[in-house]
């Protein structure tokens, strides 16, 4: 009984406590979930009219891309490179969601049947035929049976018969090309949506007519100016009360991205004097070495910063101190070391002969270094062409109508740097005889080849060069780095890092805006670091040095203010609009002073004005430019609109006051013909038109898109 009184007596507190036990187990469970809510929320690198872009999904997409990008170009992505990827992904994933909403609405698909011509059919899609990979290696133009080939073997329900490694190939292959199936379906539905647009949006008679007279009359007019630089601003007045009404209709033209405002600078990683010295003396070591060497593709291939060019030139080819060089040098000499900008140059003349400078070549190319097994095939075509059957038709049934074998003409240059199929014997083609069929080989296989045509003999030279570019070297990094690390501790403030720049002999951008997403700091590449570090930081902190471009800038930044989301403030713009009012004011004194004076021809405007009487001819109502004027839309329709013979004006153009005299007016003889009009019209609207739908611009402005890029990249 005790013990129960104990409890009613405490009933309040007890359940205080219950209630806060179970508070705190409801706000437990709540912030356990709640960590996988943040999170979420901190892995969304979009959200587009409420739905979410997650950054995994985001990075698949775009290690997708740059996968089709080198199986496409070759080779590895630059840090640019990459930004460009990343950005035509982002693009494309947020175009994508408001394209499928707006597809959506309007009722808008693409059928299987639609997509399955445009990437096997007979309106295979040109995103499809510009891939390197389904483009015939001799003729670099699309062949759709090595499409077809590869779509069967990523479709095969059999890959028994392949190397665990060739099956992850052909699984990762197959997922590329999923990838590029969804483009193209995404390009025909946003083509879709274009053409609705394009359809909506055309010429009717009264367009056409006023577009054909915008620029079917033209005329000749004389004038006399006065600028607005010639009242001082000194003495016109312009109150706040007339900026701030100026600011509320003009504001919409003020809007702006988030943005920070720093300072910075750029430092250029140059090398130095020993830098040069220490190369020029490695330069004078390879001379030697190459005046003696037996063997110069070895040296060259180990010394150069550019391969061996395994072939012979005219002097045509030949810049002009190695063309002077090869043109009176014997065989074996040697020149240099040169210098030209950062790069030094050694030569030897290792051989000279007299050939055809170009040869017009016919080839058919089989991918085997098998001779044996290929010569009965190749005997069979060179029997089909000596029985008076083309090259070009024995070549087109060679390659299913692909490939008619003329290559064009071609230098030993031309076919050593720009294929790439590298010839074991490029003298042999130019040394064979014109219409005779023989075989070559090259990196690529076994060739058979006709030389159709060749130019004259000349002299031409075999030259072995050794290029080494100055570059920094360590010692020299370091300094420039220690240099400008020793002026930031020196300068460690926001007004004497910028202040104390010139005379430390450094340049100071300042005042320099920056957005959110932006790649790069002027064209400095690789910069985008810089802006990430000004987004996290408050005015007046200053970063660590950053290394920019490859390792030829360094950059250090402070930040000097924000630019909020919106529109930009009046204080910010007030000087912009004061401006335009002291420009309106100025013009409208003018212009009354000029009307008080009753002047009755356009050389006393002129003298008046403190001018003198300027002429122009043929300016339409659409002239973008007149000489001695620039951009004034006023001027082009007073001009037009004016009577020959009369006096126009004075009034108030952009940045001055004028008064013409309209000399002639001329007629375009063009009959006007509406249809040819409205087809022109159609034409530069169905442009512009595309260009908004391809950027998706067109379904953003109504978008809410939150960009949260800046978080991850």
């Amino acid at each position: 009984m005790a013990t129960l009184e104990k409890i009613r007596s405490r009933a309040g507190l007890l359940v205080g406590v219950v209630g806060l036990a179970l508070f705190a187990f409801i706000i437990g469970d709540f912030l356990r979930s709640g960590s996988t809510f943040f999170r979420q929320s901190k892995e969304k690198i979009a959200v587009v009219d409420g739905q979410s872009i997650g950054i995994r999904e985001f990075q698949s997409e775009e290690e997708t891309a740059v996968n089709n990008y080198k199986n496409n170009a070759g080779g590895s992505l630059t840090e640019e490179q990459q930004n460009q990827v990343r950005q035509m992904v982002f693009e494309r994933m947020v175009g994508k969601i408001l394209l499928s909403e707006e597809s959506k609405r309007i009722g808008f698909v693409v059928s299987e049947e639609e997509l399955a011509d445009l990437v096997m059919g007979n309106n295979i899609s040109p995103m499809i035929q510009q891939i390197s990979f389904f483009k015939n290696p001799q003729t670099n133009a699309f062949d759709k049976n090595l499409l077809i080939r590869f779509l069967q073997q990523i479709e095969s329900d059999d890959w028994s018969m392949y190397s665990p490694e060739d099956q992850q190939q052909l699984q990762n292959s197959k997922g590329i090309w999923l990838n590029i199936e969804q483009t193209v379906a995404e390009q025909k539905l946003l083509e879709k949506f274009s053409s609705l647009l394009i359809s909506s949006v055309v010429a009717n008679s009264l367009d056409a007519k006023a577009a054909f007279n915008d620029n079917s009359v033209n005329v000749d007019f004389d004038y006399a100016v006065q600028p607005y630089t010639s009242i001082p601003d000194t003495a016109i007045a312009v109150s706040d009360a007339e900026i701030a009404k100026l600011y509320e209709l003009r504001k919409s033209s003020f809007k702006q991205e988030h943005a920070k405002i720093i300072s910075y600078i750029a430092v250029n990683i140059l090398p130095s004097e020993a830098d040069y010295a220490d190369v020029s003396a490695q330069m004078e070591k390879l001379k030697d070495e190459l005046a003696n060497t037996t063997n110069p593709t070895d040296l060259i291939s180990d010394n150069s910063d550019e391969p061996f060019l395994d072939a012979y030139v005219s002097g045509d080819q030949l810049s002009g101190e190695m063309r002077n060089f090869a043109e009176h040098a014997s065989v074996g000499a040697v020149a240099g070391p040169f210098l030209t900008n950062q790069t030094y140059d050694v030569y030897k003349l290792l051989d000279v002969r007299e050939a055809p400078d170009s040869i017009k070549m016919n080839q058919i190319s089989f991918p085997t270094t098998d001779e044996a097994a290929i010569k009965p095939v190749i005997d069979s075509l060179i029997h089909v062409i000596h029985s008076g059957k083309s090259f070009a038709d024995v070549a087109l049934d060679a390659t299913n109508k692909q490939f008619n074998g003329d290559i064009g003409w071609q230098t030993e240059m031309s076919l050593y740097k720009n294929s790439g199929v590298k010839f074991t014997n490029l003298s042999a083609l130019f040394d064979a005889k014109v219409n005779d069929l023989f075989t070559v080989k090259s990196s690529y296989g076994i060739h058979l080849v006709q030389i159709v045509e060749k130019t004259k003999p000349v002299k031409k030279y075999k030259i072995g060069e050794i290029k080494k570019e100055v570059t920094p070297s360590a010692e020299t990094y370091n300094k420039i780095y220690n240099n400008l690390n020793q002026y930031i501790v020196k300068n460690n403030n926001l007004e004497r890092f910028k202040s104390a720049a010139s005379d430390a002999g450094y340049i100071c951008q300042t005042d320099v805006q920056v957005l959110e997403n932006q790649g790069n700091i002027a064209s400095i590449e690789n910069s985008r670091p810089v802006i990430r570090w000004a987004f996290g930081a408050n005015k007046g902190s200053i970063s660590d040095i950053f290394e920019c471009q490859n390792r030829t800038y360094f950059i250090a930044a402070v930040v000097e203010g924000e630019l909020k989301a919106g529109f930009r403030p009046l204080k910010d713009v007030s000087d912009i609009l004061k401006r335009e009012l002291i420009n309106e004011k100025k013009g409208a004194k003018i212009v009354e002073t000029l009307k008080a004076g009753n002047y009755n021809s356009l050389d006393s405007y002129a003298t008046a004005m403190n001018s003198t009487v300027q002429e122009v001819k043929f300016v339409t109502f659409a002239t973008p430019r007149i000489t001695g004027i620039g951009s004034d839309p006023a001027v082009n329709a007073r001009a037009v609109t004016s009577e020959v013979g009369q006096i126009s004006g004075p009034f108030a153009g952009r940045y001055a006051v004028y008064v013409l005299a309209t000399t002639a007016k001329n007629t375009n003889d063009q009959k006007y013909d509406e249809a040819i009009q409205k087809r022109q019209m159609n034409m530069q609207n169905s442009y512009r038109i595309m260009q908004k739908a391809q950027d998706f611009s067109v379904l953003k402005d109504k978008a809410a898109i939150e960009d949260n890029r800046s978080r991850f990249y």
